[in-house]
């Protein structure tokens, strides 16, 4: 069978060459690559590749924080961590890293990992023919995202997509806003944008993500931006720009 994979890595000579080399196993269709999270994560949503070879330290987000993230995806395929740094690996296999292959790569070990891929894809394939998947209602088509994993006085809190009222960036934290109080988030803005778009979240500003659901009052602002009052305890106050004032209004059929 043909596997496809998809490439995420900061570094274009190890793309090239993980690339190069993957062309030379063959029975492989490369789908595309990204140099950071957000590409990363908004290529695999819409390629939907079986297979991710995954670097480990990126830029803004770590290849095992995001391997998290791909993880709750519908569509979540399997991840092959793909770096330099062998002291990682006990942690890539705590979030079900598939394989863990060490730079420079060597045609002999991508091969191995890409057949044992082969492998484990038909089992699964010869699984769901086996098993009449049941019938789905009509109009869901959003991601089977259970939890998103937050952070509050050194814990890790899962908490359900729709308890979040709005997410703010802010001195580089990532601050997740819900009706139970504030938490913090490793993921990037761009990141969780991408996760949870289906959720009906939007961008209102560089530094703003918001739940459409939340949003108990629209205030004109000055220069066509405006602000929401959420439904949150505090009833907090979220600026939205000019720029993301538009999409707001076509996302909630307003009127001019």
């Amino acid at each position: 069978m043909t596997i496809t994979v998809f490439i995420i890595d900061d570094e274009a000579p190890a793309r090239r060459e993980l690339r190069y080399l993957l062309e030379q196993v063959g029975d492989v269709d490369i789908l595309g690559e990204a140099s950071n999270p957000s590409q990363g994560v908004q290529g695999i949503r819409e390629t939907k590749p079986q297979l991710v070879f995954l670097d480990i330290q990126l830029p803004g987000l770590s290849g095992i924080e995001l391997a998290q993230v791909i993880r709750a995806l519908p569509d979540k395929p399997l991840v092959v961590f793909a770096t330099a740094f062998e002291r990682f690996a006990v942690q890539a296999f705590n979030v079900d890293a598939f394989d863990y292959i060490l730079k420079p790569f060597t045609l002999e070990r991508v091969a191995r990992s890409i057949h044992k891929a082969g492998k484990t894809l038909c089992t699964e394939v010869k699984a769901k023919v086996s098993v009449a998947p049941p019938e789905m209602p009509h109009g869901l088509d959003r991601p089977d995202i259970k939890r998103i994993l937050v952070h509050r006085g050194g814990k890790m809190i899962p908490i359900p997509p729709e308890s979040i009222v709005f997410i703010r960036a802010a001195e580089g934290e990532t601050l997740i806003h819900t009706a139970d109080g504030l938490f913090s988030s490793k993921n990037t803005l761009n990141t969780l944008e991408s996760v949870l778009g289906p959720y009906s979240f939007v961008r209102v500003h560089r530094n703003s993500l918001v739940n459409l659901n939340c949003i108990v009052e629209i205030i004109p602002w000055f220069n066509g931006s405006c602000k929401l009052i959420m439904n949150d305890s505090c009833s907090s106050e979220v600026l939205v720009s000019r720029y993301n004032a538009k999409d707001l209004k076509h996302r909630l059929i307003l009127g001019k």
